[in-house]
């Protein structure tokens, strides 16, 4: 199949050339016979067109050639964020000498969106990736043809040359809802730490800070009295994230990566993904599974779970921060699944928070309970915005694990609880 289409690249005339060498030989074969001037003519007008249009491609693909052979390899990583352009070096000669001749490419992996930039004789690469990748090497697919959409010819070039592309952060600037989920308590107890909400109260000892001060008690009984964190049953220590991929996990990826970078997660945390088998517990080896990720099997998605959790939970006590796509798909299954083999904590919960990204939500007429949740429907990234009802779909499956699930729009960082 490789040679059928390798060969099917080489074969210097398109489609509408065919035709049109078959309907001059057929022209000259039928004026040769009749002695008609008018089928000579055409079929020789023909026959030359598609000549001149054989001799532009076949020249202009020595030109290329001769380009790429002499162009070095280039050694520094490619490092670039989804949705940004970035030159990347390459380049091309424009062919200005040969008329009618034009070149075009694009990249066959990773993932990205090429413009050709004019500059001089060259014609520069400017590509915009459209999806998170983690790659050792970068294929491109050049492609040469004349003016007339008679001759083209087709080659492939592999490039030794690292990709890292990022998920976008879009309008993520923060993530202070990953610290809020992982530290906390469920619910408060005497002999806990003091971790939780400041809803318990105690005398004034000096050196305490004054703005906890209870300034309406003192008014009425002269003494003071300061609010004191209630004692958390189960506060959290370690902070563990995991990214689920799927269908529309761009957004999600781009949540996670606003959580690393920032340091919402804090001291003491892991992070991992579907596709990586091994926790990571600094920010490069996070970044890195974060991209790796988007090469996992869509039927494979939210099965890597309940491994990651048994491979990074410890006796101290922990929450797990979930960042799942807005769009369902076989990842939602394989959640549950993993989902099943997790143990509830003390209150009879899974230690689990969900957070559903989005790039914006298709509304729809019918308002739901996710109807807040609804804005204009306009591409923004990679992804599309996600329709109502899939969301709630999720939000719904989601929900019978009795977790906390928060929805987060990436384009402008609203945050909803769900």
């Amino acid at each position: 199949m490789r040679r059928l289409k390798r060969a099917r690249d080489l074969y210097p005339l398109t489609g509408l050339g065919t035709l049109v060498l078959a309907l001059s030989a057929l022209a000259l074969a039928i004026g040769m016979r009749e002695v008609d001037l008018v089928l000579l003519g055409a079929g020789a007008i023909a026959g030359v067109a598609l000549l001149l249009s054989l001799a532009t491609v076949l020249l202009a693909t020595w030109r290329v050639r001769a380009a790429l052979r002499s162009m070095p390899p280039t050694e520094a990583p490619l490092v670039v964020e989804c949705g940004f352009p970035v030159r990347t070096g390459f380049w091309l000669p424009r062919l200005r000498w040969l008329p009618g001749a034009h070149v075009r490419w694009r990249w066959l992996s990773p993932s990205a969106k090429v413009r050709m930039v004019a500059r001089a004789a060259r014609l520069e690469e400017e590509a915009m990736p459209t999806s998170r990748a983690w790659s050792e090497r970068l294929a491109r697919r050049i492609e040469l043809g004349d003016a007339f959409g008679l001759a083209q010819i087709a080659l492939e070039r592999e490039e030794a040359r690292a990709v890292r592309i990022l998920p976008s952060v879009g309008g993520l600037k923060q993530m202070h809802v990953v610290r809020t989920l992982a530290g906390g308590s469920d619910y408060s107890h005497p002999e806990g730490s003091p971790d939780g909400e400041r809803i318990d109260l105690r005398s004034y000892n000096p050196g305490d800070p004054i703005k906890y001060v209870l300034w309406s008690v003192f008014a009425r009984t002269r003494q003071l009295v300061i609010r004191t964190p209630e004692r958390a049953l189960s506060a959290a220590r370690k902070s563990l994230a995991y990214l689920v991929a799927g269908a529309g996990d761009e957004p999600a990826a781009g949540a996670a990566r606003v959580a690393v970078d920032m340091g919402a997660l804090g001291g003491d945390w892991a992070f991992g993904a579907d596709g990586v088998d091994e926790p990571a517990h600094t920010k490069d080896a996070a970044l890195e599974a974060l991209a790796r990720s988007a090469d996992t099997p869509r039927e494979k998605g939210g099965l890597g779970l309940a491994r990651f959790l048994r491979e990074t939970a410890s006796s101290r006590a922990s929450r797990a921060v979930i960042f799942v796509p807005g769009k369902p798909g076989p990842w939602l299954d394989g959640l549950m699944q993993s989902a099943s083999q997790i143990a509830p904590d003390a209150t009879g919960r899974l230690p689990l928070d969900f957070i559903v990204c989005t790039d914006g939500v298709k509304p729809r007429r019918a308002r739901s309970r996710l109807g807040r949740l609804a804005i204009d429907a306009e591409d923004a990234g990679s992804d599309a915005p996600v329709a109502a009802d899939e969301l709630e779909q999720v939000v719904s499956k989601l929900a019978r694990l009795h977790a906390r699930i928060l929805v987060v729009d990436r384009r402008d960082g609203r945050v909803q609880v769900a």
